[in-house]
Parts: C-alpha cells; structure tokens; sequence
C-alpha cells in the first residue's frame, strides 16, 4: 500500500498509522489563521497544551473483518512532539509501533520488528503533537502546510474544511460550525489490494478534557475494502513518568 507514493505497511501497519490520527479541534471564524487559532483554544489553549508532558491512554478495539470481529487491548503512549509510543494486542496478533524521536519502527508477531520509512514513518511522528493544529507555524513541524478548502455538510451538519499536510501526507478535517468540534478526518490512500485510491476515513467523538485539554476517547476508523476499527479510551494518565525504553527498536 502506498501514501502519495511511498511504501506503507500492509493491513494491519495501516491501523497503527492511522489509528491515533484524531486530534480534537474547533473553529469559530471563517480565516485560516482564525479557524486555528479559535481550535487551539477550544482544545484547551497553548498554555493548557505546553504543561502536558507525558500522556498514556489505554482501552480497548474492536476491528471488523471479513472473519468476524478481533477484540483486544490497546495502549497509546506520548511526549508531545517528541515521542509516540502505541500497541494493539489481542489472541489473533499483536502490533506495536513507535517514533523514537528520529525513527520509527513496527514489530508484529508474525513479520518480525522493521524499521519504518516515508509515509508509515512521518504518519507516527505527526502523531506526537498532541492535535492537528499544533503543527501550524510550529518549528517542531516546519514542512506543515495548512490551507481553508471550502465549507461543506456533513451528516447534515454544516462544517469547516482544512486541508493540512505535515511531512508530504494530505489529511482533511471537518471542523462543524455549530458543536466547533472535528467530526471527521479523510485520507486517500493508494490501496492495490482493492484496486486502487480509496478515502479513508477517521471519526473522534466523546471528547473530555484532561488537566485542561481536550482529547477524544474514541475514535473510529474505516478503511473501504479492508476492515472499520473502533478504539474506545477507557483510562488516560497525565504527566506521570513514561518508561523510555518502550520507544526504543527491540
């Protein structure tokens, strides 16, 4: 599978690169500059963000197949825009990936640990910001653009759109009007093994603020062809000491 080109993981890589893409967001003025502004507030504003240092979320996922449901546990650690840890496991596999600061890596039970590169790896570095508008005119990120598409509906809803790309990948959020939250998140992906582009898309929903921040507590994911995944949050740490070793390659 292919981002924009670049060489992806298969199906279940596609799950940790994806997973932990929904930031929580608002908007409430129509300007680029105001959009991310007004979003950076509601999500709990740059002060709020910059005390967080550590953030581990754990739960549980339920991922649809063509064989019936995989239930297990997961496990998403954080240093924002430093380090991301993150780990599916359950009886049928297990999968855990990470972005060490300058690399990242994936390891799976049956494939073994690689290193990853290009999409799969710039896709779990922009996951340390802890949402997607951190990167805006931030020099953690300086290849992040940003750009105000035109408005559109969805599920009835009026919405902002934003285009943004961090590290040459293309993500779309749909900020709406009303709630001033991210509903959605899209993403074509180049996906050979269903014929080609398909849009992928990412729902974070039940948001609930932490030492002042926002942060969804599920996100569901859908990948046309391949299998829809809901993650749900049942516990989040804040600012509590991470064991570094997990970033690290095994």
């Amino acid at each position: 599978m292919t981002i924009k080109g670049a060489q992806v993981p298969g199906r279940a890589g596609l799950l940790m690169t994806l997973g932990v893409l929904a930031w929580a967001g608002a908007a409430q003025a129509q300007s680029l500059d105001e959009i991310i502004e007004a979003a950076v507030a509601a999500t709990g504003g740059r002060d709020a963000i910059a005390q967080i240092e550590t953030v581990r979320h754990t739960g549980s996922f339920t991922m649809g197949t063509d064989f019936g449901p995989i239930e297990g546990s997961l496990e998403i650690v954080i240093i924002p825009n430093q380090k991301m840890y993150q780990a599916l496991i359950s009886d049928l596999f297990s999968q855990r990936s990470a972005w060490d600061g300058t690399a990242a890596w994936q390891s799976e039970a049956f494939t073994g640990t690689v290193e990853l590169t290009g999409a799969a790896a710039a896709n779990l570095r922009n996951q340390t910001a802890l949402d997607g508008f951190q990167a805006y005119q931030n020099p953690v990120f300086p290849d992040a653009e940003y750009a105000k598409a035109d408005d559109e509906q969805v599920d009835g809803r009026d919405h902002f759109v934003l285009e943004i790309s961090v590290s040459g990948i293309p993500y779309r959020y749909f900020i709406d009007k009303e709630t001033h939250l991210v509903t959605l998140l899209t993403l074509e992906m180049d996906v050979p093994e269903v014929g080609g582009v398909i849009e992928v898309t990412v729902r974070p929903s039940e948001y609930e603020r932490f030492e002042g921040v926002l942060m969804a507590r599920r996100t569901q994911l859908n990948i046309p062809g391949i299998y829809d995944l809901d993650m749900r949050i049942s516990e989040t740490v804040i600012n509590e000491p991470v064991d570094q070793a997990i970033f690290a390659k095994p």
